[in-house]
């Protein structure tokens, strides 16, 4: 069955997860080939985003690559369109969870973060929390530190999940997996009509919810182990690589 939407993860696919500038060069030959399949112009399924990242550079990024599908931002909890600048929150987040996601940000930033001095609390996010750290190796303490505050806050269930620079907080039940099975499902696709990019354990519940999936050299083993196809490069060279594969194009 032909692929008739491509969604993809940002940071470590199409940039880098580091805090570094693009690759121009490979950066600008993606762009050109997502706007060529936005228009039609081209056998390649068209593309939408599926990220952690906060709706902003979302949307921004959305503009650059001429995406006319609706984005997923902050791992599941927000759904963007670019078309009407609408963003919907998902079913599971509701005013209480999101005033105890509050109160945790409040913790760590006041509490937590004078410990560990390399810790970056992303800003931008509504409903989904994230902390950047460029030495990683502190993540186990601090989630435990996490957990144990959250635990102490009614009616707050929290999953947390490091990625390579990363460590997300997210309300269960919000997942990447959950907003693709929802806008497939406005949009009249089926699952095997869909392919997916990953490259961190976050992104195993896009795994789930596409007949084809794959990912780039600098993925997680974890999530090599279930791809449909692993390129041989890391990062956007891996994204341009896969975006050649046949599975991904119509006719």
């Amino acid at each position: 069955m032909a692929v008739r939407l491509i969604l993809s993860d940002i940071d470590g696919c199409i940039t880098p997860e580091e805090s570094a500038a693009w690759d121009w060069e490979h950066f600008s030959r993606f762009v050109g080939l997502v706007r060529e399949a936005s228009a039609e112009r081209s056998t390649l399924a068209p593309m939408t985003l599926c990220t952690g990242r906060p709706q902003p550079y979302v949307e921004a990024l959305m503009k650059v690559l001429d995406v006319r599908f609706a984005s997923i931002c902050e791992s599941g909890a927000i759904l963007y369109s670019l078309h009407d600048n609408c963003s919907r929150l998902s079913p599971e987040i509701t005013p209480e969870r999101v005033r105890g996601l509050q109160a945790l940000r409040n913790h760590i930033v006041t509490e937590v973060f004078p410990d560990f001095p390399g810790l970056v609390y992303q800003f931008g996010k509504e409903a989904q929390i994230s902390l950047y750290c460029e030495q990683p190796a502190c993540f186990p303490e601090v989630e435990r530190r996490v957990a144990a505050f959250a635990a102490t806050v009614p009616n707050l269930d929290v999953v947390i999940t490091p990625s390579h620079l990363y460590l997300n907080i997210d309300l269960p039940g919000v997942t990447k997996g959950g907003a693709i099975r929802k806008l497939l499902g406005d949009l009249g696709i089926s699952r095997d009509e869909a392919a997916g990019m990953g490259d961190t354990l976050g992104d195993l519940s896009i795994r789930e919810e596409v007949g084809f999936f794959a990912c780039p050299s600098n993925a997680v083993e974890a999530l090599k182990r279930v791809a449909d196809y692993v390129s041989p490069y890391p990062n956007i060279e891996g994204m341009l690589d896969i975006l050649g594969r046949p599975e991904l194009h119509r006719g």
